[in-house]
């Protein structure tokens, strides 16, 4: 061992005389006072020049508690009671990629402080837009988590609604009221691009894509990623209303979208839940002029909020007439726009239309489903299924449901523990792939370890992203609890 230093003798020999004094001292005076100027005592001797964290254990200023706090400047009313705790930030889709909803609300509290002119200000309005604003799936998550259930999402549905000129607004309820419109352009698109997929492959398509975005704008074009799912039919089952045991909306990203394999499997959705509630005895009836109609969080979501309020009381004053004023209850084949019917939000509804929705009941596939199990006969099981809760399900209540669904379909089930929103949120994930491949990434590696039969869902969107993720064929346990009930 090298020999000591002048210096480290000096304290060695400090610290054994202070700890003789601490010994020897009398126990009677061993009060907090004694003990805190022995400790003051020893940080002098042991650091002189006060490098080690001064003021930090001992301080002698009495009122060093209300000095150099942090100010928590008023922003946002949805925001502002934020205790930046960070319980939000395990579950956000954009954690691993751009900003947490603590980080988002961190930032704006920031930028409030910023005098205007301010170059730090300005820095942060121009990095705050991909950040916070482009990369968030205002999926809501975060409230589940927040102890003072603050969503985040809705802070960022007002930012992007602030965005919008007047005319954007107007484009927006101008596609609210041609949705059949634009359901049919949708699905020709994917045959189009499905088609030129067989013979080109994905990446001049993904070009084209990148191209129309920096042209007009990377938050409207979509850009053509990996395992595009193909068109949807263009025709929706027969049913009748007679005998009907509820209505039957099939979501329209389920009528734009079809379901995954080569030019689209059969059967389809809505055939498949059609089919298996007639076999349970409880029919569902799919009205004629269901085409256009919507939940309108496509609108929400991106702060078109003409556009939301027109479709929300459009679609609620359709549910009315056709569940008869509610005496049908209303069946909806995807969680996020179930989620999205349930809590449209507040102030969007009419008054009148307020009153009819909180007469409705509205169900979730998997809600239906449950419904349906007693009047079902499951003749075999598939050995195991993985099947993640998507989020709008668990802001449901829906997740267990859907487990036990699973269960009764298969003799395991896994339920991916890293699984949270997979950031697809609707066109989302069109927009911003990355987003989707930063939020799955974790449930991705869990479930590539698996080996199981099936891997379930509840929402097309999600069963997207997953694919993209891992590879996996996804889709909605309907198709599987279709199959296992055929005689």
């Amino acid at each position: 061992m090298p020999p000591l230093t002048p210096e480290q003798r000096r304290l060695r020999a400090s610290i054994a005389a202070h700890t003789q004094w601490a010994k020897e001292a009398d126990p009677t005076a061993r009060t907090a006072t004694a003990r805190k100027a022995f400790m003051e005592r020893f940080e002098r001797e042991a650091d002189p020049d006060g490098v080690l964290a001064p003021g930090v254990v001992l301080n002698r200023d009495p009122g060093v508690h209300l000095r150099n706090l942090k100010t928590t400047p008023q922003i946002e009313e949805v925001a502002t009671t934020c205790v930046e705790c960070g319980f939000c930030e395990p579950v956000c889709p954009s954690r691993d990629l751009t900003t947490t909803p603590r980080q988002r609300i961190v930032l704006r509290r920031e930028m409030a402080r910023q005098p205007s002119g301010s170059a730090v200000l300005e820095t942060l309005l121009r990095e705050y837009e991909y950040d916070a604003v482009e990369t968030c799936a205002a999926d809501g998550s975060c409230q589940l988590a927040c102890p003072v259930g603050i969503d985040t999402g809705k802070l960022v549905k007002d930012l992007r609604s602030r965005q919008h000129s007047a005319r954007a607004e107007q484009v927006g309820l101008a596609m609210a009221r041609r949705w059949g419109r634009v359901e049919r352009a949708a699905r020709g698109g994917l045959r189009v691009g499905k088609a030129i997929e067989g013979v080109g492959g994905e990446l001049p398509l993904r070009g084209i894509s990148r191209a129309m975005r920096a042209g007009v704008s990377r938050e409207l074009v979509p850009e053509w990623g990996r395992a595009m799912p193909p068109a949807g039919p263009p025709d929706l089952p027969a049913t009748s209303r007679e005998g009907a045991a509820a209505v039957y909306l099939p979501a329209c990203i389920n009528r734009i979208f079809g379901r995954s394999g080569a030019n689209g499997a059969s059967p389809s959705l809505p055939e498949a839940l059609v089919e298996v509630s007639q076999r349970a005895g409880s029919p569902t009836w799919i009205p004629d002029d269901v085409i256009g109609s919507c939940c309108a969080v496509p609108w929400s979501s991106k702060g078109f909020r003409r556009g939301h309020a027109f479709k929300a009381n459009e679609t609620v004053e359709r549910l009315w007439r056709w569940s008869g004023e509610g005496a049908l209850p209303v069946v909806i084949d995807a969680s996020s726009c179930a989620h999205g019917l349930a809590e449209p939000g507040e102030g969007v509804l009419s008054e009148e239309n307020a009153e009819r929705k909180g007469r409705l009941e509205i169900l979730d596939s998997i809600a239906w489903a449950e419904r349906l199990l007693p009047g079902l006969e499951i003749a075999r099981k598939r050995g195991s299924v993985t099947t993640p809760p998507p989020c709008s399900a668990r802001q449901l209540g829906l997740e267990r449901g859907l487990a036990r669904i699973a269960g009764a379909l298969a003799e395991q089930v896994h339920v991916p523990v890293r699984a949270t929103c997979c950031g697809f949120a609707g066109d989302r994930g069109l927009l911003h792939p990355e987003l989707t491949a930063a939020a799955t990434h974790e449930e991705a590696a869990e479930v590539r370890g698996l080996a199981v039969d099936a891997y379930l869902c509840s929402n097309r969107t999600c069963e997207v992203a997953l694919e993209r993720a891992t590879g996996q064929r996804y889709e909605s346990f309907v198709f599987l609890l279709e199959e296992l009930t055929r005689t």
